[in-house]
């Protein structure tokens, strides 16, 4: 009998392992089923067309999706723009270009007995029947689609709407997706709440127009902006880490040995990226070992230190926000927002600095909620992931990193149990491996999946 696997969501995740899935005969044939429920296959929010160009944040030679081919981006993104440097930081744009050729040729090339079938439709829930029964994607407008399993690649998941913006649903000063933004003159203000890669984000494209630059403030909670990319060398430190995997019973003993490992790399002409990349490696081991005391210590001090070094902007962006900080038309703020108050078309923002006990007040044209994605699923609006977590489907893990999972990325339940026929595979695997947004991660996660479910299951 042929075997269907269903992928609900359609962005870089499932369409990679779509890909994996189509490379992979077996003996009964394979029905690929994948769906996506809005916009177009292969691309997802991160790497949708828009008007203003963002960049990818990894230079174009360390962006393959095969592992098999390390250069198989920068080779495409050739083909496309013939000049195009190794560590050039491309649109974000041609990376989705790359992963809808990638999908048509595996399609192409795929054995005679393996399908893909593109629904496009939201998938509202996720029926299982037991007893070692398929497990059905159901719709709201169209007939359930049943599968031998079922994957869960839901992509980035959007940024929480904050209390105080509870009462600025549809107010047009403000706005919750920060891809929507509308067009400002140089006599207008916003703030941007947040200073991670989606401020950067923000700021850049408010600034494409050097005569009409709006005056943009910032705040978070530690006002921490993303370190710059510079060209280094990503695998220039070796070795097991056994230092590392032996400071696992402390936060504190960890940090000062990848202290250490910088100074050392620093004074023999290095750079403290290359020892970035080499605790990336070893991230999921490391947060494993870690007791949950001290994994909850980490998430209180140091992930913001983490993700500040670990996710950084590429050189012209940051470039570009330091002159925007220079000109003051960039003004980064640590603080807490109290509360927000509509003034016709403006909003009153009240403040609080950080380490001040007194708020500050700010009136702007427009506030923009660049927080990033909420992987607290249960603080989600999604409406699959509220399905899923009522069922008792899914669970999240102590500190709201993600989604819990098993091997090969299977859902544990509310229980605790490892289920038979739901996977989830994306960002939220950080919670059991902490690090899992960047490409390769998910390109690694989805070529084992892929393994998996074809039977060829490798550690």
């Amino acid at each position: 009998m042929r075997k269907t696997v269903v992928i609900v969501g359609a962005g870089f995740s499932g369409t990679v392992l779509a890909v994996n899935l189509l490379r992979r005969g077996t003996v009964q044939g394979t029905d690929i089923v994948l769906i996506e429920r809005s916009g177009a296959m292969g691309r997802g929010v991160a790497y949708a067309e828009r008007d203003f160009p963002y960049l990818l944040n990894v230079p174009a030679a360390r962006l393959s999706a095969d592992s098999r081919e390390p250069l198989q981006f920068l080779h495409y993104a050739r083909s496309r723009l013939p000049n195009v440097d190794a560590e050039d930081f491309l649109p974000r744009a041609l990376y989705g270009d790359y992963l809808q050729e990638m999908l048509r040729k595996a399609e192409r090339n795929a054995p005679a007995q393996i399908r893909l079938l593109r629904v496009f439709g939201e998938v509202t829930g996720i029926l299982t029947s037991g007893g070692g029964a398929p497990v059905s994607a159901q719709f709201a407008d169209r007939a359930p689609i049943a599968g031998d399993a079922v994957v869960l690649a839901l992509g980035i998941p959007p940024a929480a709407l904050p209390e105080w913006a509870e009462e600025l649903r549809g107010h047009a000063a403000y706005r919750q997706d920060p891809w929507n933004l509308p067009t400002l003159t140089e006599r207008q203000s916003v703030l941007i709440v947040g200073n991670g890669l989606t401020m950067a984000d923000v700021s850049s494209a408010f600034s494409r127009h050097a005569d009409r630059v709006p005056t943009l403030h910032t705040v978070s909670r530690r006002g921490l902006i993303p370190k710059p990319q510079t060209t280094f060398r990503a695998d220039a430190v070796r070795g097991s880490g056994e230092a590392l995997l032996a400071s696992t019973d402390s936060v504190r003993k960890l940090l000062r040995e990848c202290r250490a490992m910088v100074r050392q790399v620093e004074q023999l002409g290095g750079d403290w990226r290359e020892v970035i990349a080499f605790i990336r490696n070893l991230a999921p081991a490391l947060w494993r070992r870690l007791p949950e005391s001290e994994r909850r210590r980490f998430v209180r001090h140091l992930h913001i230190h983490w993700d500040t070094h670990r996710h950084r902007l590429p050189p012209l962006l940051s470039a570009r926000i330091e002159a925007l900080r220079r000109s003051g038309k960039l003004r980064i703020n640590a603080g807490r927002i109290e509360r927000v108050t509509a003034r016709d078309h403006q909003l009153q923002v009240s403040w609080r600095p950080r380490g001040r006990d007194l708020c500050a007040t700010l009136t702007v044209d427009l506030v923009v909620n660049a927080t990033g994605p909420n992987y607290a699923i249960a603080r989600s609006a999604d409406p699959l992931l509220k399905s899923l977590r009522q069922a008792g489907l899914v669970s999240a893990d102590p500190l709201n990193l993600g989604i819990r999972t098993d091997r090969f990325g299977v859902c544990l339940d509310a229980r605790g149990q490892a289920s038979r026929h739901l996977y989830y595979l994306g960002p939220m695997l950080r919670a059991d491996h902490l690090d899992a947004t960047a490409a390769a991660e998910i390109r690694d996660h989805a070529e084992q999946l892929a393994a998996h479910l074809a039977g060829e299951a490798r550690p």
